[in-house]
């Protein structure tokens, strides 16, 4: 059976700066009482933007016993702090740290079982490697066998000895750190290899065109009852898993012609030394990329929903808000676009629709309430629907009038609460009928341009608590809840006007996106997702900081924005990192 719902996606690209940095495959000693877990220790810095980064870590039991709950602790080289954990729970002091198990992946199979976590991390210095790690108190010291180097061929080469099957089948990944050939490699940086290293980080991939394979000996013959693939945004939409005893003769125990990328699940049932997906036909105008390729011949448990360390600041949140937030946590370069026309632009100038569309609450206070026809995209796209609202002064005047609001915040029946009681009745209309929602009230605070912004600091926290309460008491549930402001260039800072983590979901800037500014918004707040939530420029996940998500601008400021819009959206379309639409999981089944 195939499960495609599953499209979490908690794989960052892996920086060749970082090279130097990586993995450490480490044995552990026996300690005096029992027998130590023997363990390989995979250590990476997954990015890095000068002052943090993001650190994936694999551990493998390469034992014949089990691992029943585990701590993995290592100490700093120097001046590192973890900000936040994935897949584990986390502890420091000073340099120290340490990593221990949740309650869905406490066991770390025998003869080849992994578990992975990550975490960010912010430095002084450098994101310098541990020298050594700990598995429950038991040193982890040595090496491990390098994985083979094999040559890319056009066909597999025949292996003449068969190797008896293994009996009782073996649990764990029977393919990690195992040789690999493939029909193509995209580049030395997409090796073949790096679809069988267990980092979520690497992936190979192949040329652009079809057919295509890749294949992994696992070094004996071996029932095979499920294989997992973890494709990358370049999918195979009609492929082959096939089984082989010499590499020479396949039997294929899986085919699709319905493929759409993703994670897949497969059950299956085979025998042999050497597994191959065999592509037929792409999924995408790209080739074939794999960020991981698993066999199995005991069935691995399912796995976990990501841990996104973050929950949302209503505490009352559905389970389609807290998944969302998850899904901008982990992961980077969500493409969006305000207004559906210009969405419908993008897709014809790129060919893919960006995943999220932001909407405008501006002329609900006078009537022309649209909340219906964002419903009916949501449940023809399935796409992240945003909203901001240019609140007209409820006082008279747009939404950069003068306004002095603050009689007004202590007086329900006033027209600032009468406005305000409407956007929430849309927005739970929303919810009722199953769509997230990222609102993004109160924009642009440090800017001193909009009204809400013209009474200071404590008038706009004051304004942006009553919305958010006013959201509680009418039993909104599906709000993510977006603070905006600009990262630089202004008068007075962002962190200035932060409404409180209890509040606040999201922190964004709009129009300001380098790398500095992701370190400023990182600092807002405790642990926060960030994002642009407005901005002239489509991000390049080539060269742009790892901002979760953008959203360009309306259509008709392109031409004088001063930058060639279109030709920014086709550069940052073009590269299969940009997420779009079609590569969102399916939200209805949050």
């Amino acid at each position: 059976m195939i499960h495609h719902g599953r499209r979490v996606r908690a794989y960052l690209t892996s920086l060749a700066a970082a090279a130097a940095l990586l993995s450490a495959a480490l044995v552990a000693l026996p300690s005096a009482n029992a027998a130590a877990p023997t363990c390989q220790v995979r250590y990476q810095v997954a990015n890095d933007w000068g002052s943090g980064g993001t650190v994936n870590v694999t551990v493998t039991n390469t034992g014949a016993t089990a691992v029943n709950g585990w701590t993995l602790a290592w100490v700093f080289p120097g001046a590192q702090t973890v900000n936040d954990m994935w897949n584990a729970t986390r502890a420091q002091s000073g340099a120290a740290v340490s990593a221990t198990n949740l309650g869905y992946n406490a066991t770390i199979p025998a003869n080849g079982g992994s578990v992975a976590f990550g975490f960010n991390v912010t430095y002084n210095g450098s994101t310098a490697a541990p020298g050594a790690f700990t598995l429950n108190g038991a040193s982890c010291g040595g090496g491990t066998d390098p994985t083979p180097t094999v040559t890319p061929t056009v066909s597999p080469s025949p292996t003449p000895t068969i190797t008896p099957t293994v009996d009782p089948p073996v649990s764990g990944n029977l393919a990690l750190n195992r040789p690999t050939t493939s029909s193509s490699d995209e580049s030395a940086d997409h090796a073949s290899r790096l679809a069988v290293d267990g980092d979520p980080g690497t992936r190979w991939s192949t040329l652009y065109g079809d057919p295509q394979w890749i294949q992994v000996d696992l070094g004996a013959t071996y029932p095979i009852k499920h294989v997992t693939l973890r494709w990358e945004a370049a999918y195979g939409k009609s492929y082959q898993v096939q089984t082989s005893g010499d590499g020479g003769t396949w039997t294929t125990i899986h085919s699709t012609t319905t493929g759409d990328g993703g994670v897949d699940s497969l059950t299956v049932s085979g025998t042999g030394r050497y597994v191959r997906v065999n592509g037929i036909a792409r999924g995408t105008a790209w080739g074939y990329s794999l960020y991981e390729f698993e066999v199995y011949s005991v069935p691995p448990p399912p796995d976990p929903e990501p841990v996104c360390d973050q929950s949302p600041a209503d505490t009352g949140a559905n389970s389609k808000a807290e998944n969302l937030l998850c899904y901008l946590k982990t992961h980077t370069f969500v493409s969006g676009q305000t207004d559906l026309p210009d969405a419908d632009r993008v897709k014809s100038l790129t060919g893919r629709y960006p995943a999220m569309v932001a909407f405008d609450f501006m002329e609900y206070t006078r009537g022309s309430i649209d909340t219906q026809n964002v419903i009916n995209w949501y449940n023809s796209r399935h796409g992240i629907v945003a909203f901001q609202w240019h609140w007209y002064c409820p006082r008279g005047g747009n939404y950069s009038a003068p306004c002095d609001f603050v009689p007004d915040l202590s007086n329900p029946s006033s027209k600032l609460y009468q406005d305000i009681d409407l956007v929430v009745r849309e927005l739970k209309k929303m919810g009722d009928a199953g769509i997230p929602v990222l609102f993004r009230p109160l924009h642009e605070s440090n800017n001193n341009y909009m009204w809400w912004a013209k009474k200071g600091q404590d008038a706009y926290k004051q304004l942006w608590r009553l919305i958010f309460q006013r959201a509680q008491a009418a039993g909104v549930d599906n709000v993510l809840w977006v603070f905006n402001g600009m990262a630089s260039g202004q008068g007075t800072s962002m962190a200035s006007w932060y409404p409180g983590d209890a509040y606040t979901d999201l922190v964004t800037s709009d129009y300001f996106q380098s790398w500095n500014d992701h370190t400023t918004l990182k600092a807002i707040g405790s642990n926060k997702t960030v994002g642009i939530a407005e901005t002239f420029s489509p991000l390049n996940p080539a060269s742009d900081a790892p901002w979760p998500y953008f959203v360009v601008w309306a259509s008709r400021d392109w031409n004088g924005s001063g930058k060639d819009v279109q030709g920014l959206w086709k550069t940052a379309m073009a590269n299969p990192k940009t997420i779009s639409i079609d590569q969102l999981p399916d939200m209805t089944k949050w």
